[in-house]
């Protein structure tokens, strides 16, 4: 065991910095958070304190409490730092780096202690596309509308006790702006180079004289367009919510959301020998003459009921249906029509690039279905405190739709002529009718137990049922399993605002595939973790840290191979892999004039196992990454902020054939707060990338020929006015 936590000396020599945090005076608890349907907007605005979170424990559960990592981005962070997507958050975060990302910079594909976020089972736009939770509840390839988020967490770690499939290296929950309980009108206006434009309205508050019923309406529409060649992003969305609050014992919230997401994917530039292919920042390969799109409606009601002083139930009902359009132009330099061997090269003159419509879904459905309520009970045994947990949950989503392949014109890499692909000939493409779907029923328990003298016992079991199939083809059976996973921890408050802790838990993904050549069932991929961390707060709760040492090894990955047939590529489990490290989160506020939230993460991967892979590091995982970004207020109306986030060198691919180079990159923000009549008003200009710095944010692990360009210097202007 003694193995599991080497070092690199930098990284051993920041855990013993955030530990000795330790020595700052005690100090008070921080409170416990309300419940999850937010009524009111309670946070202070301007706080880079991370607020109490309760997705970990689905429960009340006060951060230094809770055995496990967990960092979150404020609405402060994510206004200061003009953050128009997912990924401008979470880069804030220890541990989160990118994967190649499908659909647009609305989905980013996140990688958590170097895992990616979304399984890679299938290449399938529903199995290898995004997926994260919004307010608790999970979603897959549905766009992010950053205009209606309050906050941003990230869980480090498994989680699949409490939230049933998930990927091992930790979960992404979106929070949604809550309903004000007092009148609140606000609007909102970003503009910057490359035709960027977001434009966001709201209103909320009270309905009736006694404020039992209150409401919510938002809209936003968001439009960006790129230095890279073809590159487009188009997000309009509206939300409404009504809550009915009767008394402090009941809460019911009904919510609506409605979303039109075109874009055309970036699929970056190819490598060439060990490193991204020198071309100009603008050169990109997919200019198909048909934006890809989605249109997502969802429905949800959630409710809280006090049955008593002891009881709580909650429940929540969420119904998601899109309709999606897949029209990207894909480029390979091999000949997919040869196969996908490495002697299938492209053929053309110069350096050619063959390109595709591969898998294009003119008319895809997608839906989704969940149900989840959760009793959770506060009471005494023999003097010790218990917080139960028990709940229930269903999930049904499933994607379909005919995907075609029909292959286009080869282009040289630095001499392309691109600007006249035809638009997809469905009679003159090889058709596929593709079955995508996941289902589960599972329960779960959880109990807390609190012995006095600050010691905290954390234990969970689940046990799911789990049904996935992806086919082509309405025969094949799906992947059916069931088991129990169990997840433990402990804690030692041993001062009023420090702690350390220990957990094991361990995760379950049913894989969704099949060996396309024995047609098995591919095995369940699995995981366990162990961590151990330190926790403070200071100055009176308004600074955080948390420093976490970890573990974390996955078995049964899945991954693709490539064949010689349709559909050109084959789905296995290709053995273990583990990654250890540290991490470091830090946020909140130092003076009342200086805040600010840093991470630093050293992430050790390695495959483990592997007929091919054995002994080289996963994809797109840096070594060392760092941020840290921090606002000063000079007076009542003047602020500035600035920030830089970096990384080391990174793989490029499972086989670690090309690497991507490390970065550093600084940002800045100045703003001005200013009185407009009766609202309160600021301008702020924020500038990214200061000293345009080129530098690549991911790859594709299994395809040398997709690297993702960072953006250069770029500027915006935000003006915001709230009533």
């Amino acid at each position: 065991m003694r193995s599991i936590f080497r070092l690199q000396p930098l990284a051993a020599a920041l855990c013993t910095a955030g530990l000795s945090f330790g020595a700052g005076p005690a100090l008070a608890q921080s409170s416990a958070q309300q419940s999850l349907p937010p009524v009111t907007v309670s946070a202070d605005r301007d706080s880079y304190q991370a607020p109490e979170s309760a997705t970990a424990t689905r429960t009340d559960t006060p951060s230094l409490q809770n055995p496990q990592s967990t960092q979150t981005v404020p609405l402060s962070v994510i206004q200061d730092q003009s953050a128009l997507t997912l990924g401008d958050a979470l880069r804030n975060v220890a541990g989160v780096q990118f994967d190649f990302g499908f659909n647009g910079s609305a989905q980013p594909l996140a990688i958590l202690r170097g895992f990616p976020s979304a399984s890679m089972t299938a290449m399938g736009p529903m199995s290898g596309s995004s997926s994260y939770y919004i307010d608790g509840s999970k979603v897959t390839g549905v766009p992010i509308n950053m205009a209606n988020v309050q906050s941003v967490e990230v869980i480090k770690g498994p989680s699949s006790v409490l939230y049933g499939r998930a990927e091992p290296g930790g979960l992404i929950n979106v929070v949604t702006k809550p309903i004000s309980s007092v009148p609140a009108f606000s609007f909102e206006q970003t503009v910057g180079q490359y035709g960027l434009s977001r434009t966001g309205i709201e209103a909320s508050g009270p309905v009736n004289a006694d404020g039992t019923v209150r409401a919510r309406v938002a809209a936003s529409y968001y439009n960006a367009d790129s230095i890279r060649d073809y590159v487009t992003d188009k997000l309009g969305a509206f939300t409404g919510s009504l809550a009915w609050v009767p008394d402090a014992r009941t809460s019911v919230t009904a919510t609506i959301d409605y979303s039109t997401q075109r874009y055309r994917t970036d699929y970056g530039v190819p490598a060439v020998g060990d490193r991204p292919a020198n071309l100009p920042w603008s050169r990109q390969f997919n200019d198909s003459p048909t934006l890809s799109g989605t249109k997502t409606t969802s429905f949800k009601i959630e409710g809280s009921h006090q049955l008593s002083d002891t009881w709580q139930v909650k429940g929540k009902v969420l119904s998601v249906r899109g309709d999606t359009s897949e029209m990207d132009v894909t480029p390979y330099r091999v000949d997919l029509g040869a196969g996908m061997s490495p002697g299938d090269t492209c053929s053309g003159s110069g350096n050619p690039m063959c390109r595709y419509y591969y898998y294009a879904r003119p008319k895809g459905k997608y839906k989704l279905d969940q149900f989840n309520v959760d009793l959770i009970g506060k009471f005494d045994t023999g003097g010790v405190k218990h917080t139960v947990l028990i709940g229930f949950d269903t999930y049904n989503g499933r994607k379909s739709g005919t995907a075609y392949f029909q292959q286009l014109s080869a282009v040289d890499i630095y001499n392309p002529l691109l600007g006249a692909t035809p638009r997809l000939d469905t009679a003159m493409s090889s058709p596929l009718d593709i079955r995508d779907q996941n289902r589960w029923t599972s329960v779960y328990l959880q109990d807390q137990l609190a012995f006095g003298n600050g010691v905290f016992l954390t234990g969970a079991l689940r046990h799911d049922r789990t049904s996935a199939v992806y086919a082509s083809d309405a025969t094949t059976p799906p992947n059916k399993a069931s088991f129990t996973t169990p997840r433990l921890g402990a804690v030692w408050q041993f001062a009023p605002n420090q702690a350390v802790y220990a957990q094991y838990q361990d995760a379950v993904s049913a894989n969704n595939g099949r060996d396309a050549v024995t047609q098995a069932a591919l095995k369940a991929e699995k995981a366990s973790q162990i961590e151990i961390g330190h926790k403070i707060e200071l100055f009176d709760g308004k600074l955080s840290s948390t420093v976490a040492l970890y573990q974390l090894v996955k078995r049964n990955r899945a991954g693709s191979v490539p064949i010689d047939t349709a559909p050109f590529y084959n789905t296995v489990t290709i053995g273990k892999a583990r990654s250890r490290g540290l991490e470091w989160d830090v946020s909140g506020e130092i003076t009342k004039r200086l805040s600010l939230i840093g991470s630093y993460a050293y992430t050790d991967t390695k495959v483990t196992e592997d007929p091919t892979y054995e002994g080289k590091q996963l994809a797109n995982v840096a070594r060392h990454t760092t941020s840290l970004w921090a606002r000063y207020a000079f007076d009542s109306q003047w602020s500035g902020g600035a920030g830089v986030f970096a990384q080391s060198r990174r793989q490029g691919d499972v086989g670690n054939t090309f690497q991507l180079p490390g970065y550093a990159r600084v940002d800045a923000m100045l703003a001005y707060r200013f009185a407009l009549g009766s609202a309160k008003a600021a301008l702020q200009f924020n500038i990214d990338n200061l000293f345009g710095k080129k530098y690549y944010t991911g790859s594709h692990q299994f395809v040398s020929d997709w690297i993702k360009l960072g953006t250069p210097r770029t500027a915006r202007l935000t003006l915001r006015l709230d009533y």
